[in-house]
């Protein structure tokens, strides 16, 4: 049997994973971090989700289903319903616990303002749910024309990332900073000369419109995807909430394996506000990390990591988002000293050695 080298290399880093789990103690809970929940019980901690993301429709699904209650770890979670950037507003103003975040909007909204954070769970990657639109037969080039999108967000980070390999001055774009849920009208009405969006614009514009997709996030794998990110200090305080949240989010995926799967997608295509057939068409642009050795390897993936971030710093910097301040101060990896925001494997550790 032969097989690729794709497949070879996720069962060797599978294997390597498992027999590092082995060795490790799973006593401690976060770098250098400890906790005493001893006192904690029905401590009310929060969860922020945005109500329009497709991919976070699972967290939706889990509190209708009760799936935040633990019989062995008693704290009261509530799931808070905004919109994106009334979440991350939230998350900001310490109003919530933990967000539903991109890795993107992590850095230039949260890392920025010098809140300390853990990244618990890489929920998805994006593989096309960002893409840039134009009006049909339009010039590619885009010199000196107004494009609409959310400044400083994944949209404009997949921007820059076109412009730089195709060799586009920067700053010869005109950007126009608008809300997403604008986004359709600009490209309807021709306000624009096109527009940087995700999903479910991406689906509708496309199928209702004559706009086409010149450049989306399947042509940057792995650079942007969405992450679970928690104070540290709630993490510090309340150890145990990464697992009512990593027990929560794996036991909605392990539905969508077994042999209701076809009722949870309806569930969860009713949940978006989608029909069966649209939803599954657009989950593919956004493929899930559906179980826990899946999220295992994306969280210790080192490499991978450093590579997207060396990326996103570039972004940073060209921007000047971080003023006077290293950028190699903002993002750390497993097993080093935590950073502003760290990626940290302990609590899926913990998670999968029970």
């Amino acid at each position: 049997m032969r097989f690729s080298h794709s497949i070879l290399k996720y069962i060797v880093s599978a294997i390597m994973l498992l027999l590092s789990l082995s060795a490790c103690d799973f006593v401690s809970f976060g770098d250098g971090v400890t906790g005493d929940n001893q006192n904690n019980d029905m401590a009310p901690l929060s969860l922020a989700v945005a109500s329009n993301e497709l991919a976070w429709t699972p967290w939706y699904f889990a509190e209708e289903k009760g799936l935040f209650n633990s019989s062995k770890i008693h704290y009261e979670i509530n799931l808070i319903s905004d919109s994106y950037q009334g979440t991350i507003d939230k998350f900001i103003s310490k109003e919530v616990d933990a967000v539903a975040i991109s890795n993107i909007d992590a850095v230039t909204q949260i890392v920025r303002r010098d809140i300390k954070v853990d990244v618990i769970l890489i929920t998805n990657n994006h593989q096309g749910n960002d893409a840039i639109l134009l009006h049909e037969g339009a010039d590619k080039t885009l010199t000196g024309k107004h494009i609409a999108l959310v400044q400083y967000s994944a949209r404009h980070y997949l921007l820059d990332r076109y412009l730089g390999r195709h060799q586009i001055p920067y700053d010869s774009v005109k950007i126009i900073n608008t809300e997403e849920v604008e986004i359709p009208n600009k490209m309807v009405n021709k306000e624009v000369y096109g527009v940087v969006t995700q999903n479910p614009n991406i689906y509708k514009l496309v199928h209702s419109t004559s706009a086409k997709i010149i450049f989306d996030s399947r042509k940057i794998p792995h650079e942007i995807f969405d992450i679970i990110i928690v104070h540290r200090e709630t993490l510090v305080e309340h150890p145990e909430f990464a697992d009512v949240l990593l027990k929560a989010w794996f036991s909605v995926m392990k539905k969508l394996q077994g042999n209701r799967k076809g009722r949870v997608l309806d569930e969860l295509a009713n949940l978006a506000n989608m029909s069966r057939q649209d939803y599954d068409e657009q989950l593919l642009s956004s493929p899930l990390n559906d179980t826990p050795l899946k999220a295992m390897i994306a969280i210790r993936d080192r490499r991978q990591l450093r590579k997207s971030m060396r990326h996103l710093r570039y972004f940073v910097e060209r921007h000047a988002l971080n003023g006077n301040k290293p950028f190699s101060s903002w993002v750390s990896y497993p097993g080093r000293t935590p950073a502003l925001l760290h990626f940290n494997d302990k609590p899926l550790r913990r998670f999968i050695s029970r």
